[in-house]
């Protein structure tokens, strides 16, 4: 397993030069390659998102020449307040619609809560994903449910700070809560788009156990990617999980939770060298 840490103003590979955040060179050497994208990155978003924290990290993923699809989830959408609909199955559907879309061989990237979606997707139709990649996210056993995780993991901030209202279905934090839980390292104007695009989390996704085998899941190559300043799932939860299965590579990033808004370069350059 090729396991690298990024920390720091000027991280580098521990075997040698390798610079993340160098998005300039990665497209380089798409554009010398002359080639077209050789696989689908579909990214999954975590737990009070959507589909648009990914937006600097896929915009850069594509000018290194990347084919990429981001996922909005069920009951994501802007605005949207309702939790009708909202299902792990729902979640699964809507992550297989996105792997359809393209011919390619599928590299599934699940963040926090999307790790639980990108593990049963893979269970479903393991012969459509090349590699599951895991950021700060969720890599459960067969049988676990996020909630029974989140509850294990006695050091997170944001077992405090959520609130779980049973009748109507949702999960929810409140807005000044938001930015030491789950971006500690944002500049105030990411944690503002954090806090303004902001919406409570369906429950039912998150108290339903996932069904993995180790002949479909079990045999999907898998990667992580660490979060060593991560308030809300624990570095020693995120290697507790990792720990269970064998690794085809790992990244340690020295950031929060999300490095999505707060290191996109450093991340969408993880992300490449993490691509199979």
């Amino acid at each position: 397993m090729n396991r690298i840490s990024v920390a720091g103003a000027n991280p580098h590979l521990s075997t040698g030069g390798w610079r993340p955040g160098s998005l300039g060179a990665l497209a380089a050497a798409a554009a010398l390659a002359r080639c077209a994208p050789s696989r689908h990155v579909v990214l999954v978003h975590g737990a009070f998102m959507g589909g648009w924290a990914w937006d600097a990290v896929a915009s850069q993923l594509r000018q290194a020449g990347e084919l990429v699809t981001v996922v909005n989830l069920p009951c994501h959408d802007p605005g949207t307040s309702s939790m009708e609909g909202a299902t792990l199955d729902a979640y699964v559907d809507r992550v297989g619609q996105a792997v359809d879309a393209e011919p390619l061989p599928a590299v599934l990237v699940g963040h926090s809560m999307g790790g639980m979606v990108i593990s049963q997707y893979a269970e479903r139709s393991p012969e459509k994903v090349q590699r599951l990649i895991y950021l700060a996210a969720y890599l459960p056993s067969d049988g676990q449910n996020l909630v029974d995780l989140a509850f294990s993991d006695t050091g997170s901030q944001i077992l405090g700070a959520a609130e779980i209202d049973q009748e109507t279905g949702r999960v929810s934090l409140a807005r000044d809560a938001l930015q030491p839980i789950l971006c500690g390292d944002c500049t105030p104007e990411e944690a503002k788009v954090l806090r303004d695009r902001y919406h409570d989390e369906p429950l039912l996704p998150m108290a339903t156990p996932v069904h993995l085998s180790a002949e479909r899941f079990g045999a999907v190559p898998k990667a992580y990617v660490f979060t060593e300043g991560d308030q809300t799932i624990t570095p020693e939860l995120q290697h507790r999980m990792a720990d269970a299965v064998t690794l085809a590579g790992a990244v340690t990033l020295d950031t929060s939770h999300t490095p999505q808004l707060s290191a996109p370069g450093k991340l969408a350059a993880a992300l490449q060298h993490l691509l199979p």
